[in-house]
């Protein structure tokens, strides 16, 4: 089983570079990238994304709304 700690830190570190990526094939990967952690993360015996009765997802990767772009 994976450390939790370190797919969390992965994951924030591909959204990093997603962010500052030179190209937008970059950025794609990188996204692509920190996607494949956030499953991981997802599927990890020690739930830290629960699932809320509507639906959405209480961690909220981006709290300052800079989801690819500036703060």
């Amino acid at each position: 089983m994976d450390d939790l700690n370190y797919l969390l830190q992965r994951e924030q570190e591909e959204l990093l570079r997603a962010r500052i990526a030179h190209s937008p094939a970059a950025g794609r990967d990188h996204r692509r990238r920190a996607q494949g952690y956030a499953t991981r993360i997802r599927d990890h015996h020690l739930p830290y994304r629960s699932p809320q009765r509507d639906g959405s997802i209480f961690f909220n990767p981006f709290p300052f709304n800079a989801e690819g772009g500036q703060a």
